[in-house]
Parts: C-alpha cells; structure tokens; sequence
C-alpha cells in the first residue's frame, strides 16, 4: 500500500503526531523538554506557522498548527524532526534512525471538533497514567487554556473556538478546564484514533476540504 497524499493548502487546521523508532523515550529531562520547545519556536516563526496547542509525551508529540500562507507542511516538519534528532543523538551519544514513521496529521475543523482534539491531546499525559492531572504535565498548552497562564518557551496562540466558549477570561477557562478534567465517554471514542484520520469535522466540512483540494 502506497503512502497516503499529504494534503498541502492554506488556512487549515492541523493536528500533527510523530512518534519515535521503536517508542523509544525521547523526552528523558526537562532539558529535552524545552530543546524539543525551542526547536519548535524556530521552526514555526521561521515558516509562519500559527501554534495553537502543544503536548509532549515520552515518546511522541502532538500538536495543533494553523498554516495561513503556502508553507510545505512536509518541509517544516522535516526540519523540526531533523533538528530534534541531532540535538538528542549528540547529547545522548547515540546514532541511527531516531523518529519512526512519517508524522500524522488530520485536518480539524474549527468548532466542537476542535474542542474535542484539544481536549484529547491535553488528556494525553492522563491516558497514559503519567500523571493524575493534566496540569502536572510540564510544557503542555493545557496551563495556557485552563488557567491562563503564559507559556515559557512557546509562544502559543488561543484557538478561536476556545475563545468562543465565553467573552469573560475567567468563565471561559472554566469550561475549559471542566471539558478537560470531567468524563466525556462519546469524545474519549476519538482516543488513539486521531493518527489514522485525515479529516476530523463534519461530513459537510469534510466535502468543502476536499473540494478546495481538487
């Protein structure tokens, strides 16, 4: 089976995963943590990508990108991977193949889906029992959207379908943060489904997507 097409247009909406060779644990300090940040700030400023949410997990990444110009999306995450890969094997003092297959990325539309792919990429560190609340995950956008607060190595923009939830900052984190902490049996059905999706939306958006592509 040939690989699928990477889908390249602007002013869409990206959830991106990459996972590592073999699952092997590449966030091993907090160092890493913020190499992997640091990376991403440059990559993204350098190509004009808008970064609405990021979580990073042992062994992969997920993350929410917005490209609005006619940036490669290949090409930027080629450069992000590179650079991550080469930062880890000289610090570590490892060689051979770092990242496994090709990053996944579904385009996600700008509404209750969008929540929905928020909400799963901040429960991922809960998920997987790392820890018992998200907000002891370092380096998430979960801190940004729930609380407010700033993050300390990326510059992350708020999703306008976060800031719809309310005009006040306060209210509006509260849902937020009841979206995230509270059951959602039929959203946690998209759990470990995202990566094989290249659409998440309804069949309407799905339609006008693949009409601007043709």
């Amino acid at each position: 089976m040939g690989r699928p097409l990477r889908l390249k247009t602007p002013g869409l909406t990206y959830h991106i995963t990459s996972r590592t060779n073999g699952k092997r644990l590449f966030l091993k300090k907090k160092q890493d943590q913020k190499a992997l940040c640091k990376i991403l700030k440059l990559i993204l400023s350098k190509y004009g990508v808008i970064l609405y949410a990021f979580t990073p997990m042992m062994n992969h990444f997920h993350m929410i990108i917005r490209i609005e110009n006619n940036s490669d999306l290949s090409q930027v995450m080629c450069e992000i991977k590179t650079f991550y890969a080469k930062y880890f094997n000289k610090k570590y003092k490892i060689s051979g193949h770092f990242w496994g297959d090709r990053f996944c990325s579904t385009i996600v539309q700008d509404d209750k889906h969008m929540l929905t792919c928020l909400r799963y990429i901040d429960r991922n560190p809960l998920k997987a029992q790392l820890v018992d609340h998200p907000d002891k995950w370092l380096f998430s956008s979960f801190h940004s959207y729930a609380y407010g607060r700033i993050h300390p190595l990326l510059p992350l923009k708020p999703h306008p379908t976060y800031l719809a939830l309310s005009e006040n900052k306060e209210k509006r984190r509260q849902i937020y943060l009841s979206l995230v902490i509270e059951p959602d049996h039929e959203a946690d059905k998209c759990h470990g489904t995202f990566h094989k999706l290249t659409f998440f939306g309804s069949g309407k958006f799905i339609k006008e997507v693949k009409n601007r592509l043709n």
